[in-house]
């Protein structure tokens, strides 16, 4: 097995839970790459900041539910998933799995685990990873 493969991700602390207002990204240079950080009523996401149709820092975007498939005439908001729209093209993206939300592409978002010990907020980097 290689030997990068078995060595644990690299740990971010990037503040504590009180720092992060709701819905509201706070981005960070990591790994020299720019990631964002959002606390929601679901817990925290991390994405890289750069949405993957043409590039917009996707953090200056929106968190919310988004509507779903209805029968005809009838339009039904879920916040069970959470999107991240862009701000360019309000294009939309899960935050958990970093999917287009809608199959707009086959494109995704990079997304990257959170941990939260105690009070404090780190973000997890797997080594090599874009």
């Amino acid at each position: 097995m290689n030997a990068s493969a078995t060595r644990a991700p690299a740990r971010h602390p990037v503040g504590t839970i009180d720092e992060f207002p709701l819905d509201q990204f706070r981005v960070f240079r990591l790994d020299d790459r720019p990631i964002g950080v959002v606390r929601t009523r679901q817990g925290f996401f991390a994405v890289r900041n750069r949405c993957p149709h043409q590039g917009a820092d996707i953090c200056a975007g929106k968190v919310s539910g988004t509507m779903v498939p209805s029968k005809p005439f009838e339009y039904d908001y879920s916040e069970e998933t959470l999107v991240l729209a862009c701000p360019w093209h309000r294009w939309e993206f899960e935050l958990a799995t970093g999917r287009s939300f809608g199959r707009m592409t086959n494109k995704r978002l990079i997304t990257y685990d959170v941990e939260v010990e105690g009070d404090r907020v780190f973000v997890a980097m797997k080594k090599g990873r874009a």
